[in-house]
């Protein structure tokens, strides 16, 4: 795995340049009137792979949230994005030891808990530690099943997820007794990893980094998606600002890169992670204003990308191997 103290780093440095991109992608208009109109777009929908729910196209990634000094704003902040019509959630028990889930149970509460797509992770690949980490998933989000759990940051361990004690079969088992409703994978270190999960097991949902800077070294988007779109598998966009690090110089603003990613075939939804009112009105604003991006403009996003941050920008994914 990565070190943390690198992604600290990156995080940092990245915030002041993330947040003024994002405050320049909401427009900052003025007019109240054409604000209130915005508001009561509905987000564009889509089916979900195989899972028989329809979704809005944009999501919500909460591990910043999780972050947050403040139980009450993030509250607000996740309340913001529900009443702008988010309904797929991601969150994980990594997040912050379990806060960010905590936040999430207590800012579902009033809300209509059927309408919401709630997916969550597990690190392990051991079948009791998985399940023990589901359970505490459901206590903290307060929901008696959670609409997917995903075997989380899939590296060369595909193998370990097999087996009558291992994390598949006892997911299976959460499965049959009603307290999941689908499995997922995720992934950000290298496509192969996940293109050898999907090919060796019906997993309803990937979640994986997209965004214009993956095409220069390990491209999920290359590599991953089109195998995704062969087997149905839902794409769950992730990285979509790469950490921050697409908003800094000017570079892009935040939905630029929301559009690159809602435009790549197999990708059903986008989850940005917001720890910002801010963040989540953009995000929306984006979303509803979304138009695919012509493949001419894709190519001059990548090749910006390219030549601006090469490999610097992705610090999740597996590094070269010196010869």
């Amino acid at each position: 795995m990565h070190e943390p103290t690198r992604r600290e780093f990156l995080i940092a440095a990245s915030s002041v340049a993330a947040g003024s991109a994002w405050a320049r992608g909401a427009g900052q208009n003025d007019d109240a009137d054409q604000g209130a109109a915005a508001e009561r777009k509905p987000l564009p929908a889509t089916a979900l792979g195989s899972t028989g729910r329809r979704v809005p196209r944009l999501g919500l990634g909460t591990a910043p949230l999780g972050r947050l000094d403040s139980d009450g704003e993030a509250v607000r902040i996740l309340r913001r994005a529900f009443d702008l019509g988010v309904r797929y959630i991601d969150t994980a028990p990594t997040y912050s030891r379990g806060r960010a889930e905590d936040r999430i149970g207590r800012a579902l509460e009033g809300y209509d808990r059927r309408e919401f797509f709630i997916a969550t992770k597990t690190i392990y690949r051991k079948g009791d530690e998985a399940r023990r980490d589901l359970e505490g998933s459901l206590k903290r989000l307060r929901v008696e099943h959670v609409d997917s759990i995903q075997a989380h940051a899939l590296r060369h361990d595909v193998d370990e997820l097999f087996g009558p004690d291992a994390v598949l079969a006892a997911m299976e088992k959460a499965r049959e007794e009603g307290l999941i409703r689908h499995i997922g994978v995720t992934g950000h270190a290298n496509p192969r990893y996940l293109i050898d999960a999907i090919r060796r097991y019906p997993f309803a949902t990937a979640l994986v980094p997209v965004n214009p800077l993956d095409v220069s070294y390990l491209s999920f988007t290359r590599e991953f998606l089109p195998v995704a779109a062969e087997r149905k598998v839902a794409v769950i966009a992730m990285k979509v600002l790469a950490d921050g690090v697409l908003l800094r110089d000017d570079l892009f603003i935040a939905a630029e890169c929301l559009h690159y990613a809602l435009s790549q075939p197999a990708v059903a939804v986008v989850v940005p992670g917001c720890d910002a009112m801010a963040h989540v009105n953009t995000d929306h604003e984006a979303a509803i204003g979304f138009k695919p991006v012509p493949r001419e403009k894709q190519a001059e996003m990548e090749r910006r990308a390219r030549e601006a941050l090469a490999e610097k920008g992705e610090w999740y994914k597996e590094k070269k191997r010196e010869d």
